[in-house]
This record gives structure tokens, C-alpha cells and sequence, in this order.
């Protein structure tokens, strides 16, 4: 998941400043973009108690405003955090899933400019339909160049209470643009839940060695209630 995440970011530009001087910052990979995340290089923070274990973060650091929620007994940070640079009109979103104390998920990654998603540069899901008759599901994964192939799985459960009526999954081949729509028919009812993962499997030649192939795998969990 990491390689896959830094082969897709490898040309994403970020304008960033320095104290002394305006400058531009280049993600050249995954490691560029957790240090704009990292909220130890914030020294301005502010921090407001929503409840027992949840605070909200607004910290600055030179241009950038970074924003979320943190879980105070994991000691991680939860769901959507917001990157903005005053600079520009561009934003990055990351969706956290914390899983343990040591196994937090960045489950949906988005950059958007001037308040529009990049769907080129982003994972993520929307609901497109959704009715007590179905619902329609619409997985974006980000396009990465010499791609060789693709291909993705959608695995579902839907549960009422703690009873697991269905267990399917669904798989998709050949796609060339990285968008899959699931559209899933079933009889719900108020309370129901539905609960699955979408993963997409890539195979792409090497920025390093075009005889080589990279393999990554592309990762969403998601929730809907009825």
C-alpha cells in the first residue's frame, strides 16, 4: 500500500513558504506528504474538547493549516483531516481508521483544487443511489502511468443487528480508468448496515527500471446505514 501510495503521488506539486522566503514544495512521495501531516512540526496548535476522547486540532505551520479530530485514549488521529495552504486554492483530505494503537489506516486520500475533487490523484468512495430497494456505490482509484494491468474486488456483508444476511463480493477486470460502480439490490430495512472493502490490485512498469513491474494494492473500507 505505501509503494503504491508514493508511485501515485511522485509528481504531485504542493506550493509551500519558508519564513524567510516564498518557495514551492514538490511531493516527490509518501514521505513528503507526512511531513505536512506530521503535527510535530506544528508548533501553533489549538485544541478543543468535543468529548472523553475526542479533541479537535487546528495547528499552523508557516502557510499551512492543518485540521482534525484525535483520539486522546489511542493516541491517533480520526477520521477526515484537512491540509490547506493559504497560498493556492488546492487541499488534501485523509480519511483515518484506527484499527489498534499501531495500525492506522489512511482509508480515503483526496486532493481537490479550488473545492473540486482530483479524481485522478485520489481514492475514495461516494454513495451515487441509495434506497431501501438498493444501492449504488461509485470507488475512484488514482491513474498511475505505464500501467500493465488492473483489476479490483468488492466485498460486502449486510447485517441486521449482529445477524449477517448476505456475504457476496464482486470483481472487476480489464477496467482502464480506475472508476468502478456497485450497484447492490437487496430488500433492506431501517437499521440494516452494509460493510465491505474495495481493493484494487495494479501492475505497472517502474519509474526506476522500465524492464522491472511494480505491484500495489488499493484499499477502501466503508459503511453505510439503512
Amino acid at each position: 500500500m505505501k509503494r503504491f501510495i508514493t508511485f501515485l503521488l511522485f509528481s504531485l506539486m504542493i506550493t509551500s513558504c519558508s519564513k524567510e522566503q516564498e518557495k514551492t514544495k514538490i511531493i516527490k512521495n509518501i514521505s513528503d506528504l507526512n511531513e505536512l501531516f506530521h503535527l510535530k512540526n506544528y508548533k501553533t496548535q489549538v485544541r478543543l474538547k468535543v468529548n472523553d476522547s475526542t479533541d479537535h486540532i487546528t495547528a499552523q505551520w508557516h502557510n499551512f493549516t492543518l485540521a482534525g479530530d484525535f483520539d486522546t485514549k489511542m493516541n491517533n488521529r480520526t477520521g477526515i483531516w484537512t491540509l490547506k495552504n493559504k497560498l493556492d486554492s488546492k487541499e488534501v483530505l485523509i480519511d483515518y481508521i484506527i484499527f489498534s494503537k499501531d495500525n492506522v489506516f489512511k482509508n480515503q486520500i483526496i486532493f481537490k483544487e479550488h473545492n473540486k475533487i482530483d479524481s485522478s490523484k485520489s481514492k475514495f468512495y461516494i454513495t451515487k443511489e441509495k434506497s431501501f430497494k438498493h444501492i449504488l456505490l461509485k470507488f475512484f482509484s488514482p491513474k498511475i502511468e505505464e500501467e500493465v494491468s488492473k483489476e479490483a474486488k468488492v466485498g460486502y456483508r449486510i447485517l441486521r443487528g449482529s445477524k449477517v444476511l448476505k456475504d457476496d463480493s464482486l470483481t472487476y477486470k480489464n477496467n482502464k480508468d480506475g472508476i468502478y460502480l456497485t450497484n447492490i439490490k437487496f430488500d433492506f430495512q431501517k437499521g440494516d448496515k452494509l460493510a465491505g472493502a474495495f481493493s484494487e490490485f495494479v501492475m505497472a512498469k517502474s519509474p526506476r527500471s522500465k524492464d522491472s513491474l511494480i505491484m500495489g494494492n488499493n484499499s477502501i473500507y466503508f459503511i453505510e446505514r439503512f
